[in-house]
């Protein structure tokens, strides 16, 4: 970077005090002593520009780096590259051996149609068990309306014989009549439920036919899987249709079937509950009537305490909870297939070069045997590059973020921009062995604009930062600008008196600052004034050299 120059011209001026042309000698040489004593250097304050520049030494490191992990278990076939070398984005770097992984994803899919059909087995007879007891809690209710009618006819045949039988037989022909009608419109309801199972009979008939076909086909697929892959996932997927149609036909059918026997059951408990009423009261024939009938109430009771003993107890069908265990066991084998047949698409791919960069650790060797999730080798890129820097204390607080830079090394100079600084201070030593103390510095990251391919990454690089710039601005030299108790001064020359002038600074390097308050362009500053305090009378010489301001700082 070419530095940046501030010439200050200093013109020739001459102050010539002049005494009385008729003076003694001896006054005339005290007169000469007296004008020497007073005469200062000034400079005229004019404008420039400044640029300050924070130096520093920084590590030449990638700007992304990636760890590249095995995606099988697998043995590693070629595996050509070591820690140093450059590779190019897409390049060829690992490739596998699947033979073993292979025949563990044939295996897998097999245990997959294995545990299908072990579910459908328990699914079935949990099925046929649960309809078992449905059937058997039907049976239940009908034989509970069936005891509750012959109670009722108990009750009436005993009102009978009691004289009580005349009111019971109106009741009874009222209840006949009734009952009538709910039979006629059950009759109907059953004619058509009966259409309705013939239907789902036959539609469960020709799914159980289709789904024997598709296991038969599947068989067939599994055995000459190794040939033909993609028809052993067709069979596959037909075979799963199939026993999902029979499932579906066959719950359609059983209800089909419920419902016919619900209506069977509604119409038999009706027709068991119409009144007998054949025997008048005294009748010997109304006394066996009653005697069947307290018979026929007793075996009624002991059916239905049968029924509902099947109805209540354990009947084997499968809790929500375990269907959903073994439908979670098969779909974890199910998956596992399918990771088997992701990993070895994934291993036939093999391992490329993502990006441009260098090989900066390799873990792996041609014909070792690898396992998911092993770390192979680690790519640094050379696409994105970066300096790692270290500011001290007394410049960390001028670099930004966004400021561009110069970085140097290996004979290359590139171009580059801060982009992050850590805003934690790490602690360090600094100077020689004899008098190190102790110091804090803030990591700050450059990135490099324009990397090429002769970056070498872990150099040491010079980095030029420039912080701040400043142009066409008041600028006096460092060595006019002073420090003291009360701020920033510099002297001035205010008509042949030396006088103390505050002034606020602005952007600094380490030959010049700028100016911002205090002194106006074309203002004499004296840079040293010796032996002069304020308020002195001076005499400015100034001279024709051309005072030079490199605007650089180290």
């Amino acid at each position: 970077m070419k530095k940046k120059v501030l010439k200050i011209v200093i013109p020739a001026v001459a102050v010539v005090v002049i005494g009385g042309a008729m003076v003694l000698n001896g006054a005339v040489n005290a007169g000469k002593e007296l004008e020497e004593a007073m005469k200062v250097e000034a400079m005229t304050v004019e404008t420039g520009d400044v640029t300050e520049i924070v130096e520093t030494n920084g590590t030449v490191v990638s700007g992304e780096q990636k760890v590249i992990f095995s995606p099988v278990n697998a043995n590693v076939e070629v595996a050509d590259f070591q820690v140093g070398d450059l590779v190019k984005a897409g390049e060829q770097l690992v490739t596998f051996g699947l033979k073993d992984l292979e025949e563990q994803n044939q295996k897998a899919e097999l245990t997959v149609r294995a545990n299908e059909l072990g579910y459908q087995d328990a699914v079935n007879k949990s099925n046929e068990a649960a309809n078992r007891q449905a059937e058997a809690r039907t049976k239940a209710a009908s034989l509970q309306n069936q005891v509750d009618a012959k109670i009722r006819e108990v009750e009436y045949l005993t009102n009978v014989m009691t004289g009580q039988v005349n009111a019971q037989v109106a009741a009874s022909q009222q209840e006949a009549e009734r009952l009538n009608g709910e039979i006629g419109e059950l009759q109907v309801q059953l004619e058509a439920a009966q259409k309705e199972q013939e239907t789902a009979k036959e539609a469960y008939d020709q799914a159980l036919s289709a789904q024997q076909t598709a296991q038969v086909n599947f068989e067939a697929a599994a055995a000459a899987a190794e040939k033909d892959s993609e028809g052993l996932e067709a069979a596959k997927e037909a075979l799963n249709k199939a026993n999902k149609e029979a499932v579906e036909t066959k719950a359609a059918y059983e209800k089909s079937q419920e419902s016919v026997t619900a209506l069977e059951n509604q119409m038999e408990t009706l027709n068991a509950s119409f009144p007998r009423m054949e025997a008048e009261p005294g009748d010997s024939g109304l006394q066996q009537q009653l005697q069947t009938a307290q018979s026929e109430l007793a075996e009624l009771k002991a059916n239905l305490e049968g029924q509902k003993a099947i109805a209540e107890g354990e009947s084997g069908a499968l809790s929500s909870a375990a269907r959903e265990q073994m439908r979670t066991n098969n779909n974890l084998s199910e998956l596992e297939s399918k990771s088997l047949e992701e990993l070895i698409e994934e291993g036939r791919k093999g391992i490329c070069a993502e990006f441009n960069g260098v090989i900066s650790d390799k873990q792996v060797l041609e014909g070792a045997m690898v396992t998911q999730g092993m770390q192979l080798f680690t790519l640094q890129s050379i696409d994105q590059v970066n300096v790692e820097v270290t500011l001290s204390k007394n410049v960390y607080d001028k670099v930004k973020e966004g400021q561009t830079a110069e970085i140097t090394f290996a004979g290359q100079t590139y171009q580059g921009t801060v982009k992050r600084i850590s805003r934690i201070a790490s602690s360090g030593m600094s100077g020689t062995n004899q008098a190190a103390v102790s110091s804090a510095s803030v990591m700050a990251t450059v990135q490099i604009n324009n990397p090429d391919e002769n970056i070498f990454l872990g150099v040491d690089a010079k980095v030029k930062i420039f912080a701040a710039e400043a142009k066409d601005v008041l600028i006096l030299p460092t060595e006019a600008v002073n420090i003291g108790k009360d701020g920033t001064f510099c002297w001035v020359n205010e008509d042949g008196i030396m006088k103390k002038r505050s002034i606020t600074t602005g952007v600094t390097s380490d030959e010049c600052a700028e100016i911002t308050q205090g002194i106006d362009e074309g203002e004499q500053v004296i840079p040293d004034p010796g032996v002069h305090e304020e308020g002195d009378p001076i005499t400015v010489i100034e001279t024709q050299d051309e005072t030079v301001i490199e605007t650089e700082t180290e």
